[in-house]
């Protein structure tokens, strides 16, 4: 016979709506906790989860600078028999730093499904 589980279980919408309800103006945490039966633990590791992504599946996204490009090697061939080299793209890049750590820098117009494949791939 199986006993009462002393373990609550939150879904994901109660604890969005509790995060949403702690951060309201006139609103205390501690007050939020006591609410809803929780500890304050519970509440700011849900707040951290929530920061890095891991509630919602996104994560925070900042702009950087394009980095500065390395200076070619310097080749020096005859002309005629020389290979036209592709020209650098104007385009920017995007950097996204999965959660893992990895950085990832794709152009700024690839395509959703290339960048569809390349998530795929590192998932």
């Amino acid at each position: 016979m199986p006993g009462l589980e002393r373990r609550r279980r939150w879904s994901l919408e109660e604890k969005l709506r509790i995060l949403a309800q702690s951060v309201a103006p006139g609103s205390f945490p501690t007050l939020t906790c006591k609410l809803h039966g929780i500890s304050s633990g519970q509440l700011y590791t849900w707040r951290k989860q929530f920061r890095s992504g891991e509630l919602t599946g996104f994560v925070p996204v900042s702009v950087a600078p394009e980095p500065a490009a390395l200076p070619g090697p310097d080749i020096r061939r005859d002309p005629s028999t020389a290979e036209s080299a592709p020209e650098p793209t104007a385009a920017g890049l995007i950097e996204v730093e999965l959660p893992t750590g990895v950085k990832l820098r794709v152009p700024s117009d690839a395509g959703e499904a290339a960048l569809r494949r390349i998530f795929a791939a590192l998932s």
